[in-house]
């Protein structure tokens, strides 16, 4: 799993290869970068993400995984 902290949020990002075809699924979780906070703030819980597509490679799902998460970091923070 890759964690990368954007301001007050923890991204968490994997992915897992699929076992029937080798390709790879992105899941994402975006929290309280504050270990306190942690549960409190839980924009999105750890899920798989574009559930309709599937990866050649861990990287690109990696990068999909991040670019959900960083959407969903943007929708919270245009609330605010």
């Amino acid at each position: 799993m890759r964690v990368e902290i954007l301001g007050q949020y923890r991204l968490e990002l994997s992915a897992m290869q699929l076992i029937d075809n080798g390709a790879w699924t992105a899941y994402a979780a975006v929290r309280s970068a504050e270990e306190e906070d942690r549960e409190q703030l839980n924009l999105l819980p750890y899920q798989r993400v574009v559930d309709d597509m599937v990866f050649e490679s861990e990287a690109s799902a990696l990068a999909a995984a991040r670019r959900v998460a960083i959407a969903v970091v943007g929708a919270a923070n245009d609330q605010t």
